[in-house]
């Protein structure tokens, strides 16, 4: 059986995780991907999380700076389809490897610029540190905390967020090249990556409201670790252990209060807008109470009872716990490799399902050059890619790379409605299929905007047998079918993929939800932070001994959905080569394992995993936060060697007298060395640290949190972020096109619709008459626009 991108011949220059990730999605698909690494290998080389990230892969070293390795490059390039990069632009054009210099010789070529902050701006220059990333694009400056300030990730959920919108990216160029004959220029940076996991929490405008600020201020009812909402939450049972509960609505609330033997706080006014609107000065309260009933019993006997009682909860495990949890298992997502450095290892599995053409992972990450004289007398490398005549699309000229494809979107919540956004903001044009009472998290109003942006929105009565012919009706000419409903809904509502593609053979039908379609868990609930609980993510963050940490960023849903679209993207190229429509799928289990990759890896002499904490400031004194006059920023010196020009820029060189470079870059976060480090910083501005350390060639970024990336000149100058005028909500501020394309630009089609907002020109396009139209609506079939 053929894979999704058999034939597609791929070139990895990139390093760490962001580049190497993308390629390897693409590699496990069936891409032949080649590796090509400097003779003294990638920076990440060392790392366990290098064997995860590059298996699958060919290994060839060629050195850029020299003109055998620049022209080893050169050749490659002439040959490949997809080339991931991730070199600044200035290194780019001094090395004569620009885009521009590549595709002279070879039109067709895919080249993919991953640069960590963009090729514009007062950053752009930076260090390649995934954490510098992590501080420019908000991710720490958003995590919730007890004594206020920003928070050191333990997982850079940013580069692997990166690493799928840039597979995506890739796919949907790939789509695109089909017609037009063409490759063209991605841009896709560390930047843009972190800020696709934030899009429901970057909305700004005067009548948004928010649920939780994540403005780095020290205020346990609203930015607790351990989750802001009293009932959707963190809490300790009697053994000491942990588990999430997430009464997400006030039904589940309702069963909670029962389970617990506590009917009176269903009527106390207090509580009366639980779950989400219990005001700030009464979470703690409720949140207190709660915790004090779980405490009475063990964590096992109230998974039983909330259980029993269908009330979503999970416990918190390690993650060496969920590597050997029985979904894992059964979804395929643990595998065991054997690699050549490292002997026997567990690692995880292939993330995403293509049930038609299903990848596999192809064998261990390449020893430095184990592959240089293989693919370099490879025939298949020594030859252009196919010409591809220009066929045009089907709406004449393209506006976006998925221009003309149209999708049926039957999602709601976060993992589902912000895959098609995505192919939204890539042209697509998507229909936002709902029931009559609309998305559930219509009610969360600013997120609702950053999962929906770009779509037509038609409430239709799903349940009703027209409702359903109806969207039968809107399948027919669709190319995709994006839903999320739990396992076995889909089916009972005659929307699953066997029903569909008898309607419409050539149908891509893309699916995520928690756990999968099948499986010890297919029945329970699950949402964004069950995932996190136990998939360790939590119990990562916290570290040993401590609490665990609810990441504020819904980390599994975002990358979910991510995940989908890239499927989605993939099978579109697939189907244009095939003619097959096929079933895509993945789901929260396999994106909390993807996310944290580099370290589901399991083997004999595995060093430990750094600790977390719930306020962790970094990894060590020269390696972590520090607060300045006026705000926040990131040190990241991690060479003994840079230890005396610190010092000598703090105005303390005495400190690099008395501690030699070695022990500087080793010192604790939080002890000595670090408390003087404090006081330096303290006494000046932001703006004033940056100009001096960058003079001195110290590795740092500002911290940034999600109210200051609207006005901060970085993201202006790489225009990501957009403005839309709503007619409910005014003038919001949201991210705008994440991905930047030279030849099919993405374009930002409107805001997110109102609840059936398009119902009739959605109708009239399907031809119905508007005498069939006003008929179902006096049925009760389709809804009125919500105005």
């Amino acid at each position: 059986m053929p894979s999704v991108f058999e034939g597609v011949r791929v070139i990895d220059w990139s390093q760490g995780i962001a580049g190497p990730v993308a390629a390897l999605l693409l590699a496990e698909q069936g891409a032949d991907v080649v590796k090509v690494e400097p003779p003294g290998g990638d920076r990440a080389r060392g790392l366990p999380g290098f064997h995860v990230w590059n298996r699958s892969k060919r290994g060839v070293t060629a050195d850029p700076a020299s003109d055998g390795g620049r022209e080893t490059l050169r050749r490659l390039a002439r040959a490949a389809d997809v080339l991931v990069a991730d070199a600044a632009p200035p290194e780019l054009a001094r090395l004569g490897l620009t885009y521009e210099d590549l595709a002279a010789e070879n039109p067709a070529l895919i080249f993919c610029h991953v640069p960590p902050y963009g090729s514009r701006g007062p950053h752009a220059g930076r260090p390649p540190l995934d954490d510098l990333a992590a501080a420019l694009n908000g991710l720490m400056g958003t995590q919730w905390s007890t004594r206020g300030g920003p928070v050191y990730l333990v997982s850079p959920i940013g580069s692997y967020g990166t690493a799928l919108l840039a597979a995506g990216a890739v796919s949907a160029a790939l789509y695109a090249r089909e017609h037009t004959g063409r490759g063209q220029r991605l841009e896709v940076s560390w930047i843009a990556g972190g800020l696709a996991l934030e899009t429901g929490a970057a909305i700004r405008g005067a009548s948004v409201q928010r649920v939780s600020s994540g403005a780095m201020a020290a205020d346990p009812a609203t930015n607790n670790p351990l989750g802001p909402v009293p009932v959707y939450r963190l809490f300790q049972a009697a053994d000491g252990r942990w588990l999430f509960i997430a009464c997400g609505n006030a039904t589940f609330w309702s069963r909670l209060a029962l389970v617990l033997d506590r009917p009176d706080l269903l009527a106390d006014p207090r509580y009366a807008a639980a779950p989400w609107g219990i005001p700030p000065e009464h979470r703690l309260e409720l949140a207190g109470l709660v915790q004090a009933a779980i405490a009475t019993r063990p964590r096992e006997e109230w998974l039983r009872i909330l259980e029993e009682a269908d009330i979503p909860c999970a416990p918190v495990l390690t993650r060496a716990e969920f590597m050997e949890d029985p979904q894992v298992r059964h979804l395929g997502l643990r595998v065991e490799v054997e690699d050549p450095e490292l002997g026997h290892t567990v690692q995880v599995g292939v993330p995403v399902e293509f049930r038609g053409m299903p990848g596999a992972v192809r064998g261990p990450a390449p020893r430095l050059g184990q592959h240089t004289a293989e693919v370099l007398a490879d025939p298949a490398w020594a030859r252009p890619p196919a010409a591809l005549p220009a066929r045009g699309g089907r709406d004449g000229d393209r506006c976006g790379p998925l221009a003309g494809v149209r999708v049926i979107d039957l999602t709601s919540y976060i993992a589902g409605s912000l895959c098609p956004m995505m192919l939204a903001d890539y042209g697509a044009d998507v229909v936002k299929v709902e029931f009559l009472e609309g998305d559930a998290f219509r009610s969360f109003g600013y997120g609702f905007l950053g999962w929906n942006r770009g779509k037509r929105g038609l409430a239709v009565q799903l349940k009703h047998p027209k409702g359903r012919e109806l969207v039968h009706r809107l399948v027919r000419d669709a190319d995709v079918v994006v839903e999320n409903y739990r396992p076995g809904v889909a089916r009972r509502l005659g929307l699953d993929y066997e029903t569909l593609r008898a309607v419409n053979p050539r149908l891509i039908y893309a699916s995520v939800n928690a756990y999968g379609d099948s499986g010890p868990y297919v029945e329970k609930p699950g949402f964004d932070p069950l995932i996190q609980a136990r998939s360790g993510l939590m119990a990562a963050q916290g570290g040993p001994g401590n609490p665990p940490v609810y990441y504020t960023c819904a980390v599994c849903d975002y990358a979910g959905a991510q995940a989908l679209a890239f499927a989605v993207c993939a099978a579109l190229y697939a189907r244009e080569r095939t003619g097959a429509g096929q079933h895509v799928a993945t789901s929260l289990t396999a994106m909390a394992l993807l996310a944290q990759s580099g370290d589901f890896i399991f083997y004999e002499g595995k060093p430990p995993e750094p600790p977390g904490g719930p306020d962790l400031l970094g990894r060590s004194a020269t390696y972590r936060h520090y607060r300045c006059a006026d705000g926040w920023l990131f040190l990241a010196l991690t060479e003994p060697d840079g230890w005396p020009a610190l010092a000598a820029a703090l105005g303390r060189p005495e400190l690099a007298a008395g501690c030699p470079g070695r022990e500087a870059v080793a010192a604790p976060a939080e002890g000595p060395l670090a408390a003087a480090l404090e006081q330096a910083f303290a006494a000046e501005p932001v703006a004033a640290w940056l100009e001096r350390l960058d003079r001195a060639g110290i590795p740092v970024a500002p911290v940034l949190n999600i109210a200051a990336l609207f006005d901060d000149p970085h993201i202006r100058a790489n225009d990501l972020m957009a403005e839309h005028q709503h007619p409910l909500w005014g003038t919001v501020h949201q991210t705008g096109l994440l991905v930047k394309f030279s030849e099919t630009p993405g374009v930002l089609q409107r805001p997110a619709p109102l609840l059936g907002q398009h119902n009739r020109e959605v109708l009239r396009e399907a031809g119905l008459s508007e005498e069939e139209i006003d008929a179902l609506a006096a049925e009760g079939i389709i809804g009125s626009a919500q105005r």
